[in-house]
């Protein structure tokens, strides 16, 4: 969390504070664009795709479906 204090103090607080105006908005909105498409990466890189096909499942089972059994040969 220290980290994103720091980046936000730098990349958000500062530029408006300093008073840039509307280059300072943009240059804002820019930052935190890229810091939302990083940490959407990251949650990526980190199997989050696993997390939502899980709850998809508990989700079903909630609604009474029950998964397919293979049968044995």
């Amino acid at each position: 969390m220290q980290q994103l204090d720091n980046w936000t103090d730098e990349a958000v607080i500062a530029p408006l504070v300093d008073g840039g105006g509307v280059e300072a908005q943009l240059q804002v909105r820019k930052a935190i664009r890229e810091k939302v498409l990083e940490s959407y990466r990251n949650g990526c890189k980190a199997g989050a795709g696993h997390v939502r096909g899980e709850y998809r499942q508990a989700e079903s089972q909630a609604k009474g479906y029950q998964p397919r059994r293979q049968s044995a040969k």
